[in-house]
């Protein structure tokens, strides 16, 4: 089995993906670029070179996120539709990779994207399946497995970050108030980059 993860650079993403090397589970990487005076794909860089000590070799590809976030209403629902763009991008690269479902670090109500109806709501932007291996974690257990497997030190490396957070996200999200976007045609824009 093969899965295409959303490696963000941050501690959980990292995680979610030694749980699934562990199973012996084939993990491909796609990280969504943030940041030009210290590049996020650079720590994800960092970050795959230390999984694959844990199962063999990866691809890592990468799309600047302000090319999605381009496209993206600026709202309260700016996080819900930024995780349903992603999806839907990672859906169709795991589909010419022949992935059999996607794979995230997101852990259940850590931050505002990651609430029951805003996870359905994301889930709806996809027909394959997405793993999430932390959803029950806390942030102490998901810690101390990125301290253990040697992820931690470059996951909290300083680094820019998304400046589209809006200040009061939404936590309930509504699938009747998302409208669709399109913006699986990125895919187009993704590029594989050496580890």
């Amino acid at each position: 089995m093969r899965v295409l993860a959303l490696l963000s650079g941050g501690i959980d993403s990292a995680v979610a993906c030694y749980l699934m090397l562990q199973k012996g589970i084939d993990v491909e990487y796609l990280h969504f670029s943030i940041g030009t005076q210290i590049p996020s794909h650079e720590k994800a860089k960092k970050l795959v070179k230390k999984l694959k000590e844990y199962n063999g070799p990866s691809r890592l590809f990468i799309l600047p996120h302000s090319k999605l976030m381009e496209i993206l209403p600026r709202n309260r629902y700016t996080c819900v539709y930024c995780k349903r763009g992603m999806l839907s991008i990672a859906e169709k690269l795991a589909e010419r990779l022949g992935c059999d479902a996607l794979l995230t670090g997101d852990s259940l109500g850590q931050v505002a994207s990651q609430t029951i109806p805003n996870l359905r709501a994301e889930d709806c932007a996809v027909r394959i399946p997405v793993l999430r291996p932390l959803i029950g974690f806390d942030k102490e257990e998901i810690i101390a497995i990125a301290k253990k497997i040697g992820t931690y030190e470059i996951s909290i490396e300083k680094g820019d970050e998304c400046k589209a957070f809006p200040r009061n996200p939404v936590t309930k999200a509504k699938l009747s108030e998302i409208k669709p976007i399109d913006v699986s045609w990125l895919v187009e824009e993704v590029k594989e980059i050496k580890v």
